[in-house]
C-alpha cells in the first residue's frame, strides 16, 4: 500500500535547500509560488523523498484565491505527497511551469489552463485543450456563470452557434425526454401517446 510522505519532513528538506520556500498547513505542503520549480526539484531529486512522478495536477477555486494541487509520488519508495501553491491574483493567476521537471505536466497544465484560466509560464505550448479559442470564460471557475454581457456558459449566444443549433436553456424544457426503456412514462407523455393512438 502506498504511504503518505510526511509533509513536515518534506518542508524541512525544501527549507534546508531554499530558505522559507515551504510551510505545512493542515497536513499539506505549501510551496512559495515564485520558487515552485526549484522547490519541486529538491523534492524530486532528494534521495529520501525521491518524488519523481507527477501523478496528478489540478486546481481549486476558493473565490478569493486559487490553489494548484500537485500529487508527487515515489515509485521506488512507494510514498506520495500532496503539494499546493496558492495564487492570490484571481484576475490573472500564473505559476511557473513544471514541464521542465515532469513530462506529465505538459497536458495537465494545459487542462488547468483551459478550465481554470491559470497560466503556466514557460510551458512550451500553453493553449486550450478541450474548448475552442475564443470560448468565453473558464468553466471550472466559480464565477463562470457571471460573465459580462449576458453571455451564459454552455447556452445560446456563443459565437459558434446558430439559432438552429442553439442549446436549450435549463428550465425551458418541461420534462426530460421519454425513453422506451424507462419502466413507466411520465403521465404527460403517456397522455400524449394515448391521444395519438386514438
Amino acid at each position: 500500500m502506498t504511504t503518505r510522505y510526511d509533509a513536515e519532513a518534506a518542508a524541512a528538506l525544501v527549507n534546508d535547500a531554499i530558505s522559507g520556500a515551504a510551510c505545512v498547513d493542515d497536513g499539506d505542503l505549501y510551496l512559495d509560488s515564485t520558487r515552485l520549480v526549484d522547490a519541486v526539484r529538491v523534492l524530486r531529486d532528494g534521495g529520501e523523498s525521491d518524488l519523481v512522478f507527477l501523478c496528478n495536477l489540478t486546481a481549486v477555486d476558493y473565490e478569493r484565491h486559487f490553489e494548484v494541487v500537485y500529487h508527487l509520488q515515489s515509485l521506488d519508495l512507494n510514498h506520495i505527497l500532496t503539494v499546493k501553491a496558492r495564487l492570490h491574483d484571481h484576475e490573472d493567476p500564473a505559476l511557473p511551469s513544471l514541464t521542465g521537471l515532469f513530462h506529465g505536466a505538459h497536458l495537465q497544465e494545459r487542462e488547468v489552463y483551459d478550465l481554470f484560466g491559470i497560466r503556466f509560464d514557460g510551458h512550451p505550448n500553453l493553449q486550450r485543450m478541450f474548448l475552442w479559442d475564443g470560448f468565453p470564460g473558464y468553466p471550472l471557475r466559480k464565477n463562470f456563470l457571471q460573465m459580462p454581457g449576458d453571455v451564459r456558459a454552455g447556452l445560446p449566444g456563443f459565437p459558434h452557434e446558430s439559432e438552429e443549433n442553439a442549446w436549450p436553456v435549463p428550465g425551458s424544457v418541461p420534462q426530460r425526454p421519454y425513453h422506451p426503456n424507462d419502466p413507466a412514462p411520465p403521465s404527460d407523455v403517456a397522455a400524449v401517446e394515448g391521444e395519438e393512438a386514438s
